[in-house]
């Protein structure tokens, strides 16, 4: 095998996960100390869920509450979208009412976009100032998806560990996949030694500071355990 890849997952492939692609593979990719090629990516577990607005109205009430911050909401969603996150915000999904969760989804699809550019934006702005070049920044929004040369998946807290668990049970139970060697799963936070990176749909430039720093800081650590992981799990393949 020519390389090996490294992904981080979180939910929609916006900040966290493409944040530490951009770190490591500047980092790393090139390195001569490594022993091996290795591919740093990023995907996000619930992207297709995200694109086809089938996440719960809890987590789109979260994103239309960040679009009211960002102010990138208009004309009648304004008043809307405002009135939603007056009644429903920090509501169980079980609390909100179906003809309620309708206009939640309606109004989550339209502005759902903008809100995303806009984190991304700040992701790549904060990239930048710490020295990332401009062709390291990814896109967003790429759903996780397994292939053959993926050997360590780092989730970037439990939640998102739980659904990539469940996406491999489910891909092992088709009959296509059932010799499938899956890859090694750890939270990156488990890996470097660091509490989980929660995510954080607000705070525009500084919340994305903070995330580079947070791979930054702990880049050195975590690339001496992946190596030590992936050397051991090419032993054993």
């Amino acid at each position: 095998m020519g390389h090996y890849v490294v992904r981080a997952v979180d939910s929609g492939n916006i900040q966290r996960s493409p944040t530490f692609q951009a770190v490591f593979s500047y980092m790393f990719s090139k390195s001569a100390d490594l022993p091996f090629k290795i591919i740093f990516d990023s995907g996000g577990i619930d992207v297709d869920n995200i694109m086809s607005n089938c996440t719960p109205a809890t987590k789109k009430l979260n994103i239309i509450d960040a679009g009211l911050y960002y102010d990138v909401i208009h004309g009648e969603n304004k008043s809307i979208a405002f009135d939603l996150v007056s009644k429903w915000h920090g509501n169980g999904d079980d609390k909100i009412p179906e003809k309620e969760k309708i206009i939640i989804t309606r109004v989550y699809s339209e502005i759902k976009t903008e809100v995303h550019t806009v984190q991304m934006k700040n992701r790549n702005a904060a990239l930048i100032e710490a020295g990332i070049p401009e062709k390291f920044l990814p896109g967003m929004r790429i759903p996780f998806k397994h292939e053959k040369s993926l050997m360590l998946v780092l989730p970037v807290e439990k939640s998102v560990g739980q659904k990539v668990q469940d996406y491999y049970k489910n891909l092992k139970n088709t009959t296509l996949n059932k010799n499938m060697k899956m890859p090694i799963i750890m939270i990156y936070g488990d890996l470097a030694g660091v509490e989980p990176l929660k995510d954080e749909l607000k705070g525009g430039l500084d919340t994305a500071r903070k995330q580079v720093k947070y791979f930054m800081d702990t880049r050195h650590k975590a690339i001496k355990e992946i190596t030590k992981i992936l050397s051991n799990a090419i032993t054993v393949r």
